[in-house]
């Protein structure tokens, strides 16, 4: 039995999805602005966050967000919104190693930092580079890897310091991007060819590229680090990555435009919210097949994985 629960936000209802993995059940959260597209969840699956971003894609003029709904997930309901000081169109959000919350806060070309106790901005740390949408932490928490979209460069930023080491020039457009277990190597694929870049942050370099049969987008690295599944948003397929060879060892159809993926902590299962067909496709890693179709709003995109928390009442 799979336990937990997957959130996906769901940009054509401007809504927060709540699957419940083992009863199949939803509950529904409606967003207070323009078009969340990414969420986070607290470690005990109580707290959620979610960015209020725009009403339009990157780098398109439309409504700047400047706010992060809190959503309470036990009782499914906006608890409140954490105002950010200055138009950011704040993306994605992660808890970071230090218990902090982290936003990427793309139209001022940085990662802003608070503190969820308090809900108060602590710090923001710079990318070097316009339109820093996507960003992920490496293992250890040291290392946080930026991709800025249509600069196609991705940043490489000290977590603690607040340094920014560098800036790598990937490709005309990157958009997701992932880590290796070993926290040096980092992946992002070219949004314009099928090919994936290997980026190494501590050489500051693209390492190596590897071909893809199809254009790729959200990635995540299985629990053992063995393989990296990466969805191919055109092709409609999952794909599985070996990285000690670097090859293809799987390419699962699945409904139309995978976006994001997420690996259960059970290291079996993954999960890519599929944009065009309004479901979230649950893949076996160990058969290599779809397990299941779970109906959401319209137009899914940012998933994450989170316990179910307890309810108080």
């Amino acid at each position: 039995m799979v336990d937990g629960r997957v959130l996906v936000v769901c940009k054509g209802d401007r809504s927060l999805d709540i699957v419940d993995l083992e009863q199949g059940s939803i509950g529904t959260v409606i967003s207070s602005g323009d078009r969340p597209h990414e969420v986070a969840a607290s470690h005990d699956g109580t707290i959620g966050y979610l960015p209020v971003y725009s009403d339009v894609g990157v780098g398109a003029p439309g409504a700047d967000g400047r706010a992060v709904d809190v959503i309470d997930l036990v009782r499914a309901r906006i608890l409140t919104t954490i105002e950010i000081p200055f138009a950011s169109r704040p993306h994605l959000p992660l808890l970071g190693p230090d218990g902090m919350l982290y936003v990427s806060t793309e139209l001022d070309n940085s990662i802003s930092v608070f503190d969820p106790r308090s809900m108060r901005l602590v710090r923001r740390l710079a990318t070097g580079a316009a339109q820093s949408h996507m960003f992920a932490f490496a293992p250890d928490g040291r290392t946080i890897a930026v991709a800025n979209v249509t600069p196609g460069t991705v940043s490489v930023v000290d977590s603690r310091s607040g340094a920014l080491r560098g800036v790598v020039d990937v490709a005309a457009t990157v958009n997701r991007i992932s880590f290796d277990s070993g926290g040096r190597l980092a992946f992002t694929a070219d949004q314009q060819s099928p090919r994936l870049a290997v980026v190494d942050t501590g050489l500051l370099r693209v390492d190596r590229w590897i071909d893809l049969p199809g254009t790729a987008f959200g990635s995540a690295r299985t629990t053992d680090g063995r393989h990296l599944v990466i969805a191919l948003r055109w092709a409609s397929q999952i794909a599985i990555i070996d990285l000690a060879t670097h090859e293809i060892v799987a390419a699962i159809d699945v409904p139309a435009h995978p976006q994001s993926i997420v690996v259960h902590p059970d290291g079996r299962h993954a999960y890519s919210a599929c944009d065009d067909s309004d479901v979230v496709v649950e893949i076996d890693l160990v058969e290599r097949r779809v397990e299941r179709l779970i109906p959401t709003g319209r137009n899914p995109d940012g998933i994450v994985w989170s316990p179910t928390p307890h309810s108080t009442g």
